[in-house]
């Protein structure tokens, strides 16, 4: 038998951690880290009014935080964001993806478990999203300017946009470039065309609330995608993976759709590896692969994504650790 390196997790670091999860979202709600600076003492009552908070609750929502190292009162009556706090701010997204977005869904997770019930509605598209742009912006942007800075593209088609985060980031940093994003939930792609608007990029960014796949089987957005250069999709392709039909002609229809396409930029979440090969729990796999298991989704593994583009003749001229555990991406030549 294989010998585990991992340690068992002790119940009371397991409740402690929902607790501390569900507080760390309660910060998110509140705004608690955009009114909080790095390295500032601040009074309970001044963070009551910036965050427009009830000063007993937001009293016990911070003790809590004491509790759990994020921060740490001074004698004076200020407190600080302690060194692992700011770990936490950077974080934030995480937990807006799981408590925020899917947390009714792990609460129902035994229920769901006993009866063939459907998950849909268990899931608050929105904060999903937001969260996703959150980790985006803490910990994939750099990465993806690394890549982006060194390509000459003037229009970028993103499928799965979320709440249109990534494009307007784009919009902003390249100011020729034009883009369509695309996404199947209407609570996202409002979320996108408020912040579109809010961005003044009306002019340089549609959104387009529609699956992904009505885009290339049908000539209704022809027009729109005929000029795109780049086409990229992030935490998105398990999903077209996992439609038997589609899996080897993805990149051949896409190729149709976009017929000036140069580049496909990809990002996914692979299968972590073994638990025998782990010595950690890295944040984040473990609830992923949860949940899509109960969403019927297989992840795939990293070589079977490797090979799946090999198949479509794509090239790899570049593969790179994404920000999350055990998250690549792929700069895919056409």
């Amino acid at each position: 038998m294989p010998v585990l390196k991992l340690k068992p997790i002790h119940p009371d670091m397991l409740f402690n951690g929902f607790v501390g999860a569900n507080v760390a979202f309660a910060y998110q709600q509140i705004g608690l880290f955009d009114v909080i600076k790095k390295g500032e003492n601040v009074t309970i009552e001044e963070i009551a009014v910036r965050t427009d908070s009830h000063l007993s609750k937001l009293q016990g929502l911070l003790k809590a935080g004491e509790a759990l190292g994020y921060f740490h009162f001074n004698k004076d009556g200020t407190m600080n964001v302690t060194e692992m706090g700011e770990e936490l701010r950077q974080m934030l997204g995480y937990f807006t993806w799981s408590v925020g977005g899917y947390g009714e869904m792990f609460r129902e997770l035994g229920n769901l478990t006993k009866s063939a019930r459907p998950w849909g509605h268990l899931r608050n598209e929105g904060m999903v999203a937001l969260g996703a742009d959150m980790n985006n912006r803490s910990f994939m942007e750099k990465l993806l300017f690394d890549v982006l800075d060194h390509l000459h593209v003037n229009s970028i088609a993103d499928f799965g946009c979320g709440n249109g985060g990534r494009l307007i980031t784009w919009a902003e940093r390249y100011s020729h470039i034009n883009g369509v994003g695309v996404d199947i939930s209407a609570d996202a792609i409002g979320m996108a065309e408020e912040q579109v608007k809010m961005h003044g990029l009306e002019n340089r960014l549609k959104m387009v609330c529609a699956n992904v796949l009505d885009t290339f089987r049908t000539d209704k957005f022809h027009s729109i995608l005929e000029e795109v250069e780049l086409v990229s999709s992030f935490m998105m392709l398990h999903d077209l993976y996992n439609i038997s039909d589609l899996r080897e002609t993805l990149f051949d229809r896409l190729r149709e759709a976009f017929p000036n396409v140069k580049y496909f930029l990809i990002a996914d979440t692979v299968q972590k590896p073994s638990l025998e090969e782990l010595e950690q729990l890295p944040i984040f796999n473990v609830g992923y692969e949860l949940l899509h298991n109960y969403m019927g989704v297989y992840i795939p593994k990293k070589e079977e994504y490797d090979e799946l583009f090999a198949r479509a003749g794509l090239a790899v001229e570049k593969c790179i650790e994404f920000g999350t555990p055990y998250t690549y991406l792929y700069l895919l030549k056409v």
